[in-house]
C-alpha cells in the first residue's frame, strides 16, 4: 500500500471514519498471522489472537503516534502483546519469553509431514536466545524489514542486521548449504 494512502486511511479512522480499515486490515493480515501462528503453531489460536489484535487495533488507532514509529511496527507491538497475554493467561507457570516454543497438544490440526518439519526448525531455533529467536522469526517468516524489527523489539537498525547475519552465519555452518535452504525456505510449507 502506498504509504501516503495508509496515512490517509489512519486520519480518517482517527476521526471516526472507520470504512477504510478493511484496507489496513487486507495488507496487514497475513503478515500479523504468520507472526502470530510461528508463535503458537496453532492455527485457531493465531486466529483467535489476529482478531484481537485488528479489534485492538481499530479501538485503539487514535492512540497510534507516526512519531513513535510506523503503523506497522506498532500493529505487531499489539500482536506481540496479544501473544504474551494469551499465553500468560492460559499457562500462568511459563517464561513469556519462550512462547514461540508453545504448541497445544490437544489440537493436531497441522498435517503430520508439515509438523515434523517445523520440529526440525525449532531444533535450531531453540539454540537462540529468546530475543534472537524473535528477530530470525520476523525477519524470515514475517518478511519484515530491519526497521520494522528495531521498532518492536527497541533495537537498532544496525543491532538487529548484525543479530540476524551472525545467528544465519552460525545456523550455515552447523547444518550446512542444503539444509539451511530448507529452513529458510520452511515457511512455504504452512503458508
Amino acid at each position: 500500500m502506498d504509504p501516503n494512502k495508509e496515512k490517509q486511511i489512519i486520519l480518517a479512522c482517527r476521526a471516526g471514519n472507520f470504512e477504510g480499515f478493511g484496507e489496513l486490515y487486507e495488507v496487514y493480515i497475513k503478515k500479523i498471522y504468520s507472526f502470530v501462528y510461528y508463535k503458537t503453531y496453532h492455527k485457531e489460536t493465531a486466529e483467535d489472537i489476529v482478531s484481537e489484535v485488528f479489534m485492538k487495533a481499530l479501538e485503539n488507532i487514535g492512540g497510534y503516534k507516526p512519531s513513535r514509529g510506523s503503523f506497522s511496527a506498532w500493529l505487531y507491538g499489539i500482536a506481540r502483546h496479544a501473544v504474551i497475554d494469551h499465553f500468560r493467561g492460559s499457562r500462568p507457570n511459563i517464561n513469556i519469553e519462550d512462547i514461540w516454543d508453545l504448541s497445544d497438544e490437544k489440537n493436531l490440526e497441522i498435517d503430520l509431514d508439515i509438523r515434523e518439519k517445523l520440529k526440525e526448525i525449532k531444533k535450531y531455533l531453540v539454540k537462540f536466545s529468546p530475543a534472537h529467536r524473535e528477530i530470525i522469526i520476523m525477519r524470515l517468516w514475517g518478511e519484515m524489514s530491519y526497521r520494522e524489527i528495531s521498532e518492536i523489539v527497541g533495537l537498532s537498525e544496525a543491532n538487529c542486521k548484525m543479530i540476524f547475519s551472525r545467528n544465519m552465519a552460525k545456523l550455515r555452518a552447523e547444518i550446512g548449504a542444503a539444509a539451511f535452504a530448507f529452513f529458510l525456505f520452511a515457511n512455504f510449507l504452512t503458508n
